[in-house]
């Protein structure tokens, strides 16, 4: 093969590499700016000692997708830690339910600042999918509809 076609050749798998790389890029950086199922923040709360943070946080992934409330504590002053590809916050997630926020009424009441209190008087116990008792050093108590 004389060398003009040598360089062809090579300059062909060159810029093909380069195009694979760029198309991989690209996607990565897509797909972390627009998740498919990101979180959005409803209230935060913090106890009185300023040690947590609870989060009460939305999430729905599609149009047909049913809503989902959570709830997420953390060390106060730590940012929310989302998904790099999700969009979703799961560290620390304690309370996990299968309705709207706004339908849910959830409210959030620190007894002391190793207590936290949970209401949620429209929330059917059936639709709840997660409710841990504790988490670290923090006490969860539930206050969830009897229907």
């Amino acid at each position: 093969m004389d060398p003009f076609a040598r360089k062809m050749v090579y300059g062909s798998f060159v810029y093909g590499g380069m195009m694979l790389v760029m198309f991989a890029v690209l996607t990565v950086v897509y797909l972390h700016t627009r998740p498919r199922c990101s979180d959005r923040v409803v209230v935060e709360s913090a106890d009185q000692t300023g040690q947590w943070t609870a989060t009460v946080m939305e999430r729905r992934c599609g149009t047909e997708a049913p809503f989902f409330t959570h709830l997420n504590l953390r060390p106060a002053g730590k940012d929310l830690n989302r998904g790099f590809f999700s969009g979703s916050a799961t560290e620390g997630e304690i309370f996990v339910l299968e309705q709207d926020s706004a339908s849910a009424g959830i409210t959030l009441h620190w007894t002391s600042s190793a207590a936290l209190s949970i209401a949620c008087p429209h929330c059917s116990p059936t639709l709840v999918r997660k409710h841990d008792e504790r988490w670290g050093r923090v006490v969860i108590e539930y206050k969830l509809s009897q229907r």
